[in-house]
């Protein structure tokens, strides 16, 4: 990898991904328990920093594209 591969990753602290998502934050964990009835088997799993949690940018881009052709929406960059 060079500087601009790592330059293009972007963590989401979990409140921007559950907006970006249109969901609570609540509704984010529940997606995320394999024991919830919620459970998204399919969005990414999130990254841990020290106290801090967050998404990978790209990776819940693809999760939401992936989305939109599971209902036959157009998935154009």
């Amino acid at each position: 990898m060079n500087a601009d591969s790592f330059s293009a990753l972007r963590i989401l602290p979990v409140r921007e991904t559950a907006t970006r998502l249109n969901i609570g934050r609540s509704t984010l964990y529940a997606w995320l328990d394999d024991k919830s009835p919620s459970y998204k088997p399919g969005l990414p799993k999130p990254v841990h920093l020290g106290k801090s949690t967050g998404f990978i940018e790209h990776e819940i881009d693809d999760f939401i594209r992936c989305l939109m052709q599971a209902r036959g929406g157009d998935v154009g960059n």
